[in-house]
């Protein structure tokens, strides 16, 4: 009898400890300092030979802050606002809320230097915004000087795996014993496989 006692009391001391740490955590957790962090991320992506590229702003805030972004290029803003929160779950497994802002490169003057001001603000509590600052270099001269011909091999490369796939669609479509046609559509001229008796079969 005594033994089940001292079992009970036992339990319940780790219990009473438990619930201490459970409510010190969140305790710290509601008491963490406030965080902005600012990550950029540059990508040379030559699609369009005039904009060859972008740098990505990341930024990690406090959840619930307002986030403002300005950046500015030749004494000149070329981005000034609230940027954009990152909705995807994967993003967001550091403390706070991850953000983005994303700016476009420019090759009317290569190798622009982009600055920027980041300043995450409470939306009802006291505390004092944070503000965070840095820079950035656009597309250099040599990324602007290739970037027409990259485009147009990249241009190329996709046309011919455009014209491989069609090709191996035409070649199924005749083994099933279908006939391929060009058909109109809202997207474009696409390749469909008419059976003999006028529908569509799948290739």
């Amino acid at each position: 009898m005594f033994g089940a006692s001292r079992t009970a009391s036992v339990v319940a001391l780790a219990l009473a400890g438990l619930l201490v740490l459970t409510a010190a955590a969140a305790a710290a957790e509601y008491t963490s300092p406030p965080l902005l962090e600012v990550t950029t991320i540059s990508h040379y992506e030559p699609e369009v030979p005039s904009e060859p590229g972008k740098t990505e702003l990341d930024i990690q805030a406090t959840l619930g802050w307002r986030v403002t972004v300005t950046v500015r290029a030749h004494g000149a803003t070329v981005l000034s606002g609230e940027s954009h929160i990152e909705e995807a779950g994967e993003f967001n497994s550091g403390p706070g809320v991850l953000h983005t802002s994303s700016v476009s490169w420019s090759c009317k003057q290569p190798g622009t230097v982009y600055g920027y001001e980041v300043t995450a603000a409470p939306e009802f509590s006291e505390e004092s915004p944070l503000t965070k600052s840095g820079s950035f270099v656009g597309a250099s001269r040599r990324q602007c000087h290739e970037a027409p011909q990259k485009h147009r091999e990249e241009v190329r490369r996709r046309r011919e795996e455009e014209l491989a796939r069609d090709r191996l669609y035409e070649a199924n479509c005749r083994k099933v014993g279908g006939k391929p046609v060009t058909i109109q559509t809202d997207g474009g001229p696409e390749i469909v496989c008419r059976s003999q008796t006028g529908g569509i079969v799948e290739a």
